[in-house]
């Protein structure tokens, strides 16, 4: 199985195709009637303690799951789509991830195409006998139970039985995942997980790992944070890559409303990635983040952001990491210079942008302070406004990266109102008064004020 990415678009699939693809034919009558009988069977005094009797009965409930699905496989073509299913009952435009799709609507599942009209994702609309993987299961235990531990075949039918409800559990959850149906993914995923739980059942450890990890990643998308503290948590015990600690930090930030705890907890995690992977830029940004957050001594990790710089200048997160580090100690100038880094490497970037226009008002606010704090030692009003008019200057130079970040997101009204203040303050400079105008009106046409 393999681990989904952080922002994975398409999912893993197990078919193979066909190369001469014919109309599909759900045969849903013949599969209800073959679970009647299997039904029948498990209750019949002569083959209800025959594993042979379940092993049968797992077999046909994992058909009934996958008669639709089986037809479907990574990489079909839309032409071929039509051709197993005809033409679709009906079509419609979705949106996924900020992402334009179109829906196929067909009588047993929905195809979901991207703007090049390749599908990408598909989800069955109707099952045959809803819940047919768990019947699958529980029969195939059964089978193990009544033989699987004294007969070495029936143990491997058991297996070979179980592998396949797995694989069709985890595949199900990639697709849903790759619709941003989060929970539904996490769900599939847990699902596959307990059957590795299963004594007649085993697979690698790196699968299990991988199977927490997509349910720890599809929980925390769903900001579902106890869930997905507690599958990535599990995952890092089985086995562990620099992206769990990042992920577990994150769990426990989401839920930090909840548990005042969270980010000594998360610092605990992110402190032994950083013992294994001393220079992984994730880890860093996020310790660093956490010690702010606690506020600790951020000299501790200063030094290893500033070396993960000289390996990696143009690392724009790093350069965020260091800025933030810097306003943390009060230092302006180092901050400054931390952002301006980021904005040249990502000139369009809102975060960017808006952060360093912040560092300037919290430079100008730290000189306007100590100016005030000074003011009875000024011999005259010239010589205090002189030192004020140092603040405003600086002042000035945060509004054209907040005008930047305006520009990129015009929805934000942090920004305008940060423009509305910092413009009002300096309206004496050239221009600014036009500014503070301009920005004061937009304020109040997002506010309802106008």
């Amino acid at each position: 199985m393999k681990k989904l990415f952080l922002l994975a678009t398409t999912a893993m699939l197990l078919a193979s195709p066909s190369l001469f693809a014919q109309q599909v034919s759900i045969n849903e009558k013949g599969l209800l009637k073959k679970i009647e009988r299997s039904n029948a069977d498990i209750v019949n005094p002569k083959k209800e303690n025959k594993a042979a009797t379940w092993l049968s009965r797992g077999e046909t409930f994992y058909q009934a799951a996958t008669e639709v699905s089986k037809n479907l496989y990574d990489g079909i073509d839309a032409s071929t789509v039509m051709m197993l299913f005809g033409e679709p009952t009906g079509a419609e435009m979705v949106e996924i991830a900020g992402q334009p799709y179109s829906k196929g609507i067909f009588p047993y599942v929905d195809v979901y195409l991207d703007i090049n009209n390749k599908p990408i994702s598909w989800v069955v609309t109707k099952e045959i006998y809803p819940g047919a993987l768990g019947k699958a299961t529980e029969a195939y235990v059964k089978a193990y139970e009544l033989e699987g531990s004294t007969n070495p075949k029936v143990a491997e039918k058991v297996q070979e039985g179980l592998k396949k409800v797995y694989d069709e559990y985890s595949k199900t959850g990639a697709l849903y995942y790759a619709l941003a149906m989060y929970n539904e993914a996490a769900d599939m995923f847990i699902k596959a997980y307990d059957i590795t739980k299963l004594d007649c059942f085993t697979i690698a450890d790196s699968d299990v790992y991988t199977l927490l990890h997509d349910a720890g990643l599809s929980y925390l998308f769903a900001k579902d944070y106890l869930k997905s503290i507690e599958c990535l948590t599990a995952a890092e015990k089985i086995a562990n890559d620099a992206e769990i600690y990042y992920l577990i930090y994150h769990a426990y930030r989401g839920n930090a409303a909840n548990d005042p705890e969270a980010i000594k907890k998360a610092k605990v995690y992110l402190e032994e990635g950083m013992a294994q992977y001393p220079s992984d830029t994730n880890i860093i940004e996020s310790l660093s983040e956490a010690y702010v957050f606690l506020g600790e001594d951020p000299n501790q990790i200063l030094s290893i952001v500033e070396n993960a710089l000289q390996q990696a200048p143009d690392n724009a997160d790093m350069w965020s990491a260091l800025g933030v580090l810097y306003v943390s100690q009060e230092n302006y100038d180092k901050a400054i210079e931390a952002f301006t880094h980021m904005v040249a490497l990502l000139p369009d970037s809102y975060i960017a942008n808006n952060n360093l226009g912040i560092v300037y008002i919290k430079k100008a606010e730290k000189i306007l302070d100590d100016v005030n704090a000074r003011a009875a030692t000024f011999a005259t009003q010239d010589e205090y406004d002189a030192e004020l008019s140092k603040a405003f200057v600086v002042y000035a130079e945060a509004v054209p990266f907040l005008e930047k970040a305006a520009e990129i997101d015009p929805s934000n009204l942090g920004t305008i109102e940060l423009l509305k203040n910092v413009t009002f303050r300096i309206r004496e400079m050239d221009g600014m008064m036009e500014k503070y105008e301009k920005y004061n009106n937009l304020y109040k046409q997002m506010t309802g004020q106008m």
